[in-house]
Formats: structure tokens, sequence, C-alpha cells
């Protein structure tokens, strides 16, 4: 099955991923067929010109057939790069081994966050949530729990608050939360801080106190 990474307005419609792969599987197909394997679709003809017109589909003597770029390498991919990959090809695999690094900045303050990722966004960061609540593709279940604590919040509020309690470790080695916080929590769900016995938090991030950076000392692996 072709997949899409990263999808745009147009590529993340339900219609283009499913006329792609029934393409993919069927040469030489009329715009009847399409019509009669989609019928519970509408403005069918509309999508279809915009699919050519964009260069994911071609139209020969009244026949289609998909012509989205696959992806042949992941030699010089950029993270948030729209790919489209076949999911039982080699390639496939080498995307999901891939890590990238973030780095999350704020109005407030002078601090860095530094994350690791997986090129599908998919691991619990900070950098990944804001990125899908903005691109506005589904969460996984990991985000979720952060999405039912801070909900489609400002990514500078956030930070804001996050990191001016994070900088504080700047002077203490644990912090105490008198008051229910839910930028302290989300910070526990993220894994940045842990409760201690003592019922304090502790720095769970490599900190360079020089550089005021806060740095993810292992990416997960599961999303």
């Amino acid at each position: 099955m072709i997949k899409v990474i990263n999808p745009s307005r147009l590529t993340r419609q339900p219609f283009f991923h499913k006329l792609i792969n029934y393409l993919d599987r069927h040469d030489d197909v009329t715009l009847r067929e399409i019509k009669h394997e989609f019928a519970n679709f509408s403005n069918i003809d509309r999508s279809m010109e915009e699919y050519i017109k964009a260069g994911y589909v071609l139209r020969e003597n009244k026949r289609y057939r998909q012509s989205v770029p696959l992806l042949e390498n992941v030699t010089d991919l950029s993270l948030d790069q729209e790919v489209f990959v076949r999911d039982d090809s080699p390639l496939y695999q080498e995307l999901l081994n891939m890590r990238f690094e973030t780095h999350l900045t704020n109005q407030t303050n002078q601090a860095i966050l530094v994350e690791k990722t997986d090129f599908l966004r998919e691991q619990l960061t900070l950098s990944n949530y804001f990125y899908r609540l903005k691109q506005q593709y589904p969460l996984t279940n990991q985000q979720q729990k952060l999405y039912d604590l801070v909900g489609d919040v400002n990514p500078e509020y956030a930070l804001k608050y996050m990191t001016t309690f994070l900088l504080k470790y700047g002077r203490k080695t644990e912090l105490m939360q008198k008051r229910r916080d839910i930028f302290v929590d989300a910070l526990v769900i993220l894994g940045y801080i842990a409760p201690n016995e003592a019922g304090k938090y502790e720095l769970k991030l490599d900190f360079d106190k020089e550089t005021l950076t806060f740095r993810v000392k292992k990416a997960l692996d599961k999303p």
C-alpha cells in the first residue's frame, strides 16, 4: 500500500488515499470504473481534476493511472517533508528508523528544549504534539493523554510556563509544586520530570546551565 506521510490539504483527503492505491493495483482505469468503485464519494470529477493538475494522477486516452512521486531514497530527507512510500518496501523501514532533532524556544526566556523524534512524529515529545495539532493530524494514544490535559494550547503560552518551571532546576535539584499545575503535570506525562518519594519533582532532562538548554536523554522507541 502507498502511504502518504505529512500529507497536504489535498493528499490527506480519504478519497485521494483510496484512489491512489486503487490505481496502483489496476491498469487503464476509466472514469466510469472509478465512479463505480467509489460511488459513496461526492465531487469525484472535481477531485480528479485537482489530482491531475497536481501531477498525482495521469490521464491518457481517457484512462487513468497514479503518478505520485514515490520515495526513492532517504538521503537528504528533511523532517515534515511530504513523502509517498510503499509500506512493504525496505525504504519504509529505513524511514521508520530515522531520527531527527527538534528545538523549541519561546519569547519569555532563553531556554531551549531539544528533543528527538521519528519521521512520523509519533513519539511523545512537545514538538511533535504542537506539530500534529497545527497540521490537524490524528494524535497517538500517548499524545492524546497530553491533549486531555492541556488541550489545543497555544505553544508560546505553554512553553512560557513549562520552561519557567524547568529553569528553577538551575538553583535546585528537586522542586515542590504545592498547587496542581497542568503544565507541571504535562512535564510528568512527557517524562521530563518525575516525582520522588518525598513528593518533590526531579529533573529527568540533561540541563546545560550555561546555554539554558534542556535535552532529552533518550528518545522513546514506541509511540
